[in-house]
């Protein structure tokens, strides 16, 4: 359960940030803002500047959630997690919106620290 939460975290700051930019986060960004965090939190790896913006203020986006809800929680093990959300989205998408459309109607939209929005 303390697992699925850290990951909860993650997907519900990438649903609230899709919702920010009025739905234009497709799948195919949303996994290489994930990636671009494993590569962070791994490799200690910043570079972004062949990104599209989008995808930059994804990561800046996502990355504040991370710091504020999983603050004590390790690197490897957010690593981790951000490695299964990536599983995940690679599996369900067809490289339109297939997983953030999941997201959106089982994680819901971070508002807070430790708060998220289920819709119906």
């Amino acid at each position: 359960m303390e697992l699925e939460s850290y990951g909860n975290s993650i997907e519900g700051a990438l649903c609230a940030y899709d919702i920010e930019i009025g739905g234009k986060l497709n799948d195919r960004d949303a996994i290489r803002i994930i990636e671009l965090l494993i590569d962070k939190y791994h490799f200690q790896d910043q570079q972004m500047d062949q990104e599209h913006q989008i995808i930059v203020d994804g990561v800046s986006y996502v990355e504040k959630s991370i710091e504020e809800d999983l603050q004590d929680i390790g690197s490897e093990e957010i690593v981790k997690v951000l490695g299964v959300i990536r599983f995940v989205a690679r599996r369900r998408t067809k490289i339109g919106r297939e997983y953030m459309e999941i997201v959106h109607q089982y994680v819901g939209p971070r508002t807070a620290p430790g708060v998220r929005i289920l819709r119906k």
